[in-house]
Protein backbone atom coordinates (compact mmCIF):
# COMPACT_ATOMS: atom_id res chain seq x y z
CA UNK A 1 0.00 0.00 0.00
CA UNK A 2 0.89 3.78 -0.91
CA UNK A 3 0.19 6.40 0.30
CA UNK A 4 -0.69 9.79 -1.51
CA UNK A 5 0.66 11.78 1.54
CA UNK A 6 0.55 11.86 5.24
CA UNK A 7 -2.59 13.34 5.31
CA UNK A 8 -4.27 10.06 3.42
CA UNK A 9 -2.25 8.06 5.92
CA UNK A 10 -3.89 9.51 8.92
CA UNK A 11 -7.46 9.31 7.59
CA UNK A 12 -6.75 5.29 6.77
CA UNK A 13 -5.16 5.07 9.73
CA UNK A 14 -8.45 6.17 11.70
CA UNK A 15 -10.43 3.60 10.17
CA UNK A 16 -8.51 1.13 11.81
CA UNK A 17 -8.78 3.20 15.27
CA UNK A 18 -12.28 3.66 15.67
CA UNK A 19 -12.66 1.33 18.15
CA UNK A 20 -10.30 3.39 20.53
CA UNK A 21 -12.38 6.00 20.40
CA UNK A 22 -13.62 7.28 24.40
CA UNK A 23 -13.20 9.76 26.41
CA UNK A 24 -9.57 8.41 27.62
CA UNK A 25 -7.87 8.44 24.57
CA UNK A 26 -5.27 11.41 23.61
CA UNK A 27 -3.43 11.18 20.14
CA UNK A 28 0.26 11.86 20.08
CA UNK A 29 1.84 12.52 16.99
CA UNK A 30 5.31 11.83 17.08
CA UNK A 31 7.13 14.66 15.76
CA UNK A 32 7.93 15.56 13.00
CA UNK A 33 6.04 13.77 10.25
CA UNK A 34 3.58 11.59 12.64
CA UNK A 35 1.76 14.81 14.24
CA UNK A 36 0.42 15.52 10.51
CA UNK A 37 -0.32 12.07 10.24
CA UNK A 38 -1.93 12.33 14.11
CA UNK A 39 -3.88 15.30 13.01
CA UNK A 40 -6.37 13.20 10.98
CA UNK A 41 -6.44 10.48 13.22
CA UNK A 42 -7.29 12.77 16.35
CA UNK A 43 -10.34 14.88 13.87
CA UNK A 44 -11.81 11.87 12.88
CA UNK A 45 -11.85 10.31 17.05
CA UNK A 46 -12.72 13.73 18.33
CA UNK A 47 -9.73 12.87 20.36
CA UNK A 48 -7.14 15.94 21.72
CA UNK A 49 -3.98 15.89 20.13
CA UNK A 50 -0.74 16.88 20.85
CA UNK A 51 2.99 15.88 20.06
CA UNK A 52 5.43 13.99 21.33
CA UNK A 53 9.26 14.99 20.09
CA UNK A 54 11.89 12.46 19.57
CA UNK A 55 15.21 12.49 17.71
CA UNK A 56 17.16 9.56 16.23
CA UNK A 57 20.47 9.43 17.57
CA UNK A 58 23.67 9.20 15.30
CA UNK A 59 27.44 8.99 16.76
CA UNK A 60 28.76 12.22 16.75
CA UNK A 61 30.20 12.98 13.05
CA UNK A 62 29.51 10.13 11.86
CA UNK A 63 26.42 8.21 10.06
CA UNK A 64 25.82 5.69 12.57
CA UNK A 65 22.59 5.17 14.04
CA UNK A 66 22.97 4.17 18.13
CA UNK A 67 19.00 4.59 18.67
CA UNK A 68 16.50 7.42 19.68
CA UNK A 69 15.75 10.16 22.85
CA UNK A 70 12.19 11.21 23.15
CA UNK A 71 10.93 13.95 25.67
CA UNK A 72 10.02 12.60 28.84
CA UNK A 73 13.00 10.89 29.30
CA UNK A 74 12.61 8.50 26.85
CA UNK A 75 15.76 6.68 25.61
CA UNK A 76 16.47 3.63 23.19
CA UNK A 77 20.20 2.28 22.49
CA UNK A 78 20.53 -0.42 19.96
CA UNK A 79 22.83 -2.40 21.35
CA UNK A 80 24.94 -4.02 18.71
CA UNK A 81 25.19 -0.22 17.36
CA UNK A 82 26.41 1.19 20.69
CA UNK A 83 29.16 -1.93 20.79
CA UNK A 84 30.11 -0.98 17.34
CA UNK A 85 30.03 3.28 18.03
CA UNK A 86 33.58 2.06 20.36
CA UNK A 87 32.48 5.57 22.76
CA UNK A 88 33.82 5.95 26.15
CA UNK A 89 31.02 5.38 28.23
CA UNK A 90 31.49 8.75 29.51
CA UNK A 91 31.18 10.61 26.33
CA UNK A 92 28.42 8.70 25.19
CA UNK A 93 26.54 9.60 28.33
CA UNK A 94 27.26 13.24 27.40
CA UNK A 95 26.16 12.73 24.36
CA UNK A 96 22.74 11.65 25.17
CA UNK A 97 22.04 14.02 27.77
CA UNK A 98 22.74 17.06 25.61
CA UNK A 99 20.46 15.49 23.05
CA UNK A 100 17.90 15.33 25.76
CA UNK A 101 18.24 18.57 27.27
CA UNK A 102 17.59 19.81 23.59
CA UNK A 103 15.04 17.40 22.67
CA UNK A 104 13.21 18.51 26.05
CA UNK A 105 13.58 22.43 24.74
CA UNK A 106 12.34 21.69 21.81
CA UNK A 107 9.35 20.54 23.19
CA UNK A 108 8.54 23.22 25.23
CA UNK A 109 8.92 25.72 22.56
CA UNK A 110 6.62 23.49 20.23
CA UNK A 111 3.97 23.49 22.76
CA UNK A 112 4.42 27.72 23.89
CA UNK A 113 5.23 26.18 27.67
CA UNK A 114 2.07 24.38 27.91
CA UNK A 115 3.10 20.27 29.68
CA UNK A 116 0.93 17.57 28.54
CA UNK A 117 -1.43 16.02 31.02
CA UNK A 118 -1.71 12.54 29.86
CA UNK A 119 -1.01 10.42 33.27
CA UNK A 120 -4.17 7.61 32.77
CA UNK A 121 -5.08 8.50 29.34
CA UNK A 122 -4.85 5.17 26.59
CA UNK A 123 -2.36 7.04 24.40
CA UNK A 124 -2.63 6.54 20.65
CA UNK A 125 1.11 7.23 19.75
CA UNK A 126 0.96 8.09 15.78
CA UNK A 127 4.01 8.20 13.42
CA UNK A 128 4.49 8.32 9.84
CA UNK A 129 5.83 4.88 9.28
CA UNK A 130 8.70 3.04 11.23
CA UNK A 131 12.24 1.34 9.67
CA UNK A 132 13.89 0.39 12.92
CA UNK A 133 11.67 1.32 15.64
CA UNK A 134 13.95 3.45 17.68
CA UNK A 135 12.36 6.49 17.97
CA UNK A 136 8.57 4.78 18.80
CA UNK A 137 10.43 2.36 21.03
CA UNK A 138 12.14 5.68 23.13
CA UNK A 139 8.92 7.27 22.88
CA UNK A 140 7.16 4.12 24.62
CA UNK A 141 9.43 4.20 27.17
CA UNK A 142 8.83 8.01 27.99
CA UNK A 143 5.36 6.87 28.08
CA UNK A 144 5.38 4.37 31.06
CA UNK A 145 7.26 6.39 32.85
CA UNK A 146 4.47 9.10 32.68
CA UNK A 147 2.14 7.05 33.44
CA UNK A 148 -0.50 6.53 30.68
CA UNK A 149 -2.44 3.36 31.37
CA UNK A 150 -2.37 1.98 27.50
CA UNK A 151 0.08 2.63 24.74
CA UNK A 152 -1.14 2.02 21.47
CA UNK A 153 1.00 2.59 18.61
CA UNK A 154 -0.19 3.39 14.67
CA UNK A 155 2.09 3.91 11.87
CA UNK A 156 0.89 3.66 8.17
CA UNK A 157 4.07 1.63 7.18
CA UNK A 158 6.45 -0.48 8.67
CA UNK A 159 9.32 -3.13 8.44
CA UNK A 160 8.65 -6.61 9.87
CA UNK A 161 11.90 -5.93 12.30
CA UNK A 162 10.34 -2.56 13.73
CA UNK A 163 7.74 -4.66 14.62
CA UNK A 164 9.12 -6.57 16.72
CA UNK A 165 11.17 -4.21 18.52
CA UNK A 166 8.27 -2.13 19.49
CA UNK A 167 5.59 -4.85 19.92
CA UNK A 168 6.72 -5.71 23.03
CA UNK A 169 6.96 -2.40 24.99
CA UNK A 170 3.03 -1.69 23.23
CA UNK A 171 -0.57 -2.80 24.07
CA UNK A 172 -0.91 -3.26 20.81
CA UNK A 173 0.35 -2.00 17.56
CA UNK A 174 -1.13 -1.21 14.30
CA UNK A 175 0.83 -0.50 11.21
CA UNK A 176 -1.44 -0.21 7.69
CA UNK A 177 1.35 -2.22 5.33
CA UNK A 178 4.26 -4.07 6.17
CA UNK A 179 7.78 -3.38 3.49
CA UNK A 180 10.54 -6.02 4.44
CA UNK A 181 12.55 -4.04 2.22
CA UNK A 182 11.46 -0.07 3.45
CA UNK A 183 14.79 1.88 4.02
CA UNK A 184 13.16 5.16 4.07
CA UNK A 185 9.88 6.11 5.38
CA UNK A 186 9.43 8.37 2.29
CA UNK A 187 9.51 5.35 -0.07
CA UNK A 188 5.98 4.18 1.07
CA UNK A 189 4.47 8.39 0.19
CA UNK A 190 4.17 10.03 -3.11
CA UNK A 191 4.58 13.18 -1.50
CA UNK A 192 6.71 13.90 1.75
CA UNK A 193 7.67 17.00 2.74
CA UNK A 194 9.88 18.27 5.81
CA UNK A 195 7.73 19.83 8.49
CA UNK A 196 9.20 23.00 9.75
CA UNK A 197 9.10 24.14 13.43
CA UNK A 198 6.34 26.50 12.30
CA UNK A 199 4.25 24.03 10.79
CA UNK A 200 4.20 21.56 13.77
CA UNK A 201 3.26 24.91 15.78
CA UNK A 202 0.74 25.53 12.93
CA UNK A 203 -1.10 21.74 13.39
CA UNK A 204 -1.30 22.25 17.07
CA UNK A 205 -2.60 25.48 16.78
CA UNK A 206 -5.31 24.44 14.18
CA UNK A 207 -6.03 21.59 16.74
CA UNK A 208 -6.66 23.86 19.87
CA UNK A 209 -8.88 26.50 17.37
CA UNK A 210 -10.98 23.44 16.86
CA UNK A 211 -12.54 23.39 19.93
CA UNK A 212 -10.83 26.27 22.16
CA UNK A 213 -13.13 25.11 25.23
CA UNK A 214 -12.52 21.51 27.54
CA UNK A 215 -15.71 19.46 27.52
CA UNK A 216 -17.28 19.25 30.94
CA UNK A 217 -16.95 15.42 32.43
CA UNK A 218 -13.80 14.26 29.65
CA UNK A 219 -10.70 13.48 31.19
CA UNK A 220 -8.09 13.36 30.83
CA UNK A 221 -6.77 16.83 29.33
CA UNK A 222 -3.74 17.62 27.42
CA UNK A 223 -2.11 20.71 25.69
CA UNK A 224 -3.15 20.26 22.32
CA UNK A 225 -6.86 20.28 21.12
CA UNK A 226 -10.97 19.05 21.37
CA UNK A 227 -12.79 18.42 18.53
CA UNK A 228 -16.36 17.88 18.62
Amino acid sequence: MRFRDRAEAGQKLAGVLTPYRSGDVCVLGLTRGGLRVAYEVARALRAPLDLWVARRLRVPGGRLMLGAVTEGGGLYLDPQAASQAKLPGETLQRFVHEEVDDVEHQARQLRGGLTPRIRGCTALLVDDGMVTGATVTAALLALKQQGVRRRIVAVGVATPRALELVRGRADAVHALTLDPALREVSEAYDTFPALTQDELRRWLTRAREASPARPQGVAPDVAGGWWF
